[in-house]
């Protein structure tokens, strides 16, 4: 009977160090699941500030490119009005020219027109 009790005994103390065992495997792995967690979230949070530093960034990027479409686009209206001026300019200047020497070359043939035209 003593055999027989020893080894209830000795198995009693087997589970006894496993049951022990894992409880600390589970303290262990709760540890580490509580570590994973908390890097997860500052992980997280990182992330978040590297985004909006990104995000930031890339508006500002966006900003100055805007700012330098506003200026050409300004440059753009005043070579706009120089080339319509220096035009009008052009017109004033050379088409009393033009119209003079056509209505000199014309004028021989309206009158040899007029002419023929008038009865005498």
């Amino acid at each position: 009977m003593d055999s027989g009790i020893s080894t209830v005994r000795n198995l009693l103390y087997i589970v006894l160090v496993l049951a022990l065992l894992s409880v600390f495997a589970n303290g262990y792995v709760g540890m580490q699941l509580s570590q994973n967690s908390d890097e997860l979230a500052n992980l997280r949070v990182l992330l978040q500030k590297q985004i909006m530093g990104s995000a930031i960034n890339q508006s500002e990027q966006l900003q100055k490119k805007m700012d330098m479409l506003d200026q050409d686009a300004a440059g753009i209206d005043a070579k706009l009005q120089k080339a319509q001026d220096d035009f009008v300019a052009r017109m004033n200047r050379e088409l009393p020219i033009t119209m003079d020497n056509y209505f000199k070359t014309r004028a021989p043939m309206i009158k040899q027109q007029v002419m023929r035209q008038v009865p005498h």
